[in-house]
Parts: C-alpha cells; structure tokens; sequence
C-alpha cells in the first residue's frame, strides 16, 4: 500500500469553545476578581476588580480569549482595578491581538491606575480606551454615602 501524496504537515490550532457554563461563573486570581456578562447584540462585558500585576495579567488575558467565542464585541471594564502593574499591559496588548485575529471589536473601559500606565506604555495609543458611559460607568467607594441607622 503506498501513499500517492505525501501527508501535510503536523500543526497545532487553539480552538476556544464556548463553555454554557462560562458565564455563570466568576474566577478569582489572586487579588482580582474576572466576570463575563452576555449584552445583546452578541456583545461580551468582562469586569474585572481588584489588582492587575504578574501573578495574573496572563489569566486576564487567557479568560478574556476563552469566552470570545461568538462575540462581535468587547467591552473590557477595568474602571475598578485598583493596582495595574506594566504586566498587564502585556496582556491589554495580547488582548488587542486575539480581538484583531478574531475580528471582534472592542474596547477599553479604564479606571485611574489604569489610565497612568497606558500614558507611559501606550504613548502611540494602540489599545482602544473610550470614554466611560453612563451605561457601563462606575462609582467608586468614596463616591457612595454610607447609610446607617434610619432615615438620614
């Protein structure tokens, strides 16, 4: 038995498929907080809390990645991060890459500790930061008044 033509050669492909499950639950990586939230049209919110830095810039990237899958768009809210080390730039850049390949469009909600690292890492002004909405906007602790007691 002989082989006309001869066979391709091997190769390795990621393929992400979308777990049903994905979007029910939140992944905690060490001091941060990752969720993903299904909008409609076919629009993906992933929010993170909490600190950024090498210990899981690449989990932020890899959970993003992960549930892209059938999404046209990207809202990637990093208003609430508390600490984001150049690490995370790294995995902003990777992001860019994997939405570019993909062709989902998406863009960058980010928070002040965000904002200064992008001034210095991002001069050229790659990654997609847009302006918070009111729709996706958020507040943070000091901005809320605490209520105690009854009526005040």
């Amino acid at each position: 038995m002989s082989i006309s033509q001869p066979l391709p050669p091997p190769s390795t492909q990621r393929v992400f498929r979308l777990d049903p499950t994905a979007f029910e639950l939140r992944e905690e990586h060490h001091r941060a907080t990752f969720s993903a939230t299904e909008l409609p049209p076919s629009t993906l919110l992933v929010t993170i809390h909490g600190e950024i830095d090498a210990t899981n810039s690449m989990a932020l990237a890899r959970y993003v990645e992960k549930r892209l899958a059938g999404a046209r768009k990207l809202i990637l809210d990093l208003q609430t991060v508390e600490f984001f080390a150049a690490s995370g730039f790294a995995a902003l850049m990777n992001i860019n890459v994997v939405c570019g390949r993909t062709r989902v469009r998406w863009s960058l909600l980010a928070g002040p500790h965000v904002l200064r690292l992008l001034r210095t890492c991002d001069s050229a002004r790659e990654l997609p930061v847009a302006q918070a909405s009111g729709k996706y906007s958020r507040t943070r602790p000091s901005d809320r008044k605490l209520l105690v007691g009854g009526n005040n």
